[in-house]
């Protein structure tokens, strides 16, 4: 109920605050054409699709968490707790570079998208090895802000300095496929999220956990990482997103 009243009150605010300064357009809504529909769904429906890849793919890391017991389990959830913290300048950058691809992609400034994705890759690297090397020195103190348990400590803090040293390789995903995504490539973000979670990261995190042990999940994760970065980059160099016509007459 608390979550519900605040969202509501903060975009009853919102609305008030746009429609008052006339800070964005507003026009008496309309039915939209079935070409506008068309183009909707064709963004939308692979882009919830997706949410459902990751959500699965999270649950299905879960499972091979539970194997250890209830300390990796509270382990793990701190670390969760703090990647989703840490990992918020990529997701920022990822975001950031989006909408600018977008508008040069719309107006067919190639050169410039390269240069986004030159400099989007630049700033995820310095930042985010910055922050990999914080976490390898201070994980331990992050991990006790959630959990006293020495043992559930002690894993949390082994995985999150495992998986910080590959958080670089993750931001690269988040600025490639974020341009990849402003050409309207939703499918193939789609299918490259399918590889990343599916192909990579639940296998690899299984296979390194029962060769390594709880340790080796968190190997498997940070190797899901490089490989699927490359991955990116590879679709990003060489595949056909930039012939996408969202627009067609």
């Amino acid at each position: 109920m608390a979550t519900v009243a605040s969202q509501g009150s903060a975009f009853l605010y919102g609305l008030i605050f746009v429609l008052r300064r006339r800070i964005a357009p507003f026009s008496v809504p309309k039915l939209p054409s079935w070409k506008e529909v068309k183009l909707i769904l064709n963004l939308g429906i692979p882009s919830g699709m997706q949410m459902a890849v990751i959500s699965a793919g999270s649950a299905a890391i879960m499972s091979v968490v539970t194997f250890f017991g209830g300390s990796v389990v509270a382990g793990f959830g701190a670390a969760q707790r703090l990647d989703s913290l840490l990992l918020l300048p990529a997701r920022s950058l990822g975001i950031a570079v989006t909408s600018m691809a977008g508008q040069n992609i719309g107006v067919h400034n190639w050169s410039r998208v390269k240069k986004i994705a030159k400099y989007g890759v630049l700033y995820n690297l310095s930042i985010m090895v910055t922050i990999g090397l914080l976490v390898v020195l201070f994980a331990e103190y992050g991990v006790r802000l959630f959990i006293r348990e020495e043992e559930a400590v002690q894993f949390g803090t082994r995985y999150l300095q495992i998986v910080a040293l590959c958080f670089p390789f993750l931001g690269i995903n988040f600025i490639l496929n974020g341009i990849v995504r402003a050409a309207g490539a939703m499918y193939q973000v789609l299918v490259l999220n399918i590889i990343s979670f599916w192909v990579l990261r639940y296998p690899l995190t299984f296979f390194f956990s029962r060769l390594f042990g709880d340790i080796g999940i968190a190997i498997g994760m940070g190797t899901s990482f490089f490989i699927s970065s490359i991955v990116a980059f590879l679709y990003f160099r060489y595949g056909k997103w930039r012939k996408i016509n969202l627009f067609k007459n």
